[in-house]
This record gives C-alpha cells, structure tokens and sequence, in this order.
C-alpha cells in the first residue's frame, strides 16, 4: 500500500523539501561556475551535494536500506574530499 504524502513524519516532509532544495541549488551553483559568473562556486556546491546526498539517505533508510549505506557512504567522501579542498586552498 502507498503511503499518502499527509501520512508521512513531520520530519521525513522538512528533509523531503529540503533535498528538493538543494538539489536547485546545487544545479544553480553548478552552472554559474560553468558560465564563470562564480568562479569559486565548487566551494559551495560540493558541500552542498553531500547535504543532498545525506537527504537522500534519511530518506531510503528504511525502504532501501543498501542504497541507503551507499548514498552515507558517498556523503562521507564528498565531505572528506570538500574539508581537503577547503584546507589546501
């Protein structure tokens, strides 16, 4: 049975919105940095995929639990290789 859109959590509806969000954001980011109008905008959209990604990861915990591990696991990453990034520039 499908679960109704008013039936969900609170918080599964805040980080629903919230990956959505993002999401535009990141696309956003991505093309000003394509264009050179915001030459340092990987600075903002990598972080911002791993929010995406951590989303992602609430929200197929407990349907697809693996999918779930690999999108924590790509979050991780992305956050690692951002903080290196970050700290060498």
């Amino acid at each position: 049975m499908k679960t109704q859109w008013k039936d969900q959590p609170l918080l599964y509806k805040i980080v629903s919105i919230t990956s959505i969000l993002v999401s535009i954001s990141v696309i956003v980011f991505a093309m000003l940095g394509i264009f050179d109008v915001l030459p340092d905008a990987g600075d903002i959209y990598i972080p911002l995929l791993g929010v995406a990604s951590l989303c992602q990861t609430y929200l197929q915990w407990n349907r697809a639990r693996t999918a779930a591990y690999f999108n924590l696991g790509a979050a991780i990453i992305i956050f690692v290789c951002a903080a290196c990034v970050f700290f060498i520039k």
